[in-house]
């Protein structure tokens, strides 16, 4: 599991914290962005797995991020996971869905929870022969 490299894209430090602790505690390599524009920089740079981002972030919010990602060839089918502390709008988690998330998680939410879904979807990637 070291060779997956896991991007955190979460302008809260204590959210991006938290979320590198338990996804490194499982053996993953995490990098964390602070916004949007990072990410997608890193994302290209990078030998990334999985995405995992805030819907509201910075410069380029989550829904354009993702927008972005399945815009390019080379990552169109890296796992993504979308989060927010916004639950009572349903229309967040179909904007995720529609903009090309493969997960949308309510925060807060239990680690161990996001730690299931995450293997399930580098399971599924790396069965349709996904390796970046």
């Amino acid at each position: 599991m070291a060779e997956d490299r896991i991007l955190v894209v979460e302008d809260d430090e204590i959210t991006a914290g938290m979320l590198s602790l338990v996804l490194e505690r499982e053996g993953f390599d995490v990098v964390t962005a602070a916004d949007g524009e990072e990410g997608l920089r890193l994302l290209i740079d990078d030998d990334v797995r999985l995405l995992i981002t805030d819907c509201l972030i910075p410069k380029l919010d989550g829904f354009k991020l993702v927008k972005r990602v399945r815009a390019i060839d080379a990552l169109r089918d890296t796992p993504i996971v979308m989060m927010s502390a916004i639950y009572r709008k349903g229309n967040y988690r179909q904007a995720a869905i529609e903009a090309g998330a493969d997960l949308y998680v309510v925060k807060p939410f239990k680690p161990e929870e996001l730690l299931e879904q995450v293997k399930k979807l580098l399971a599924q990637s790396a069965a349709k022969g996904n390796t970046a």
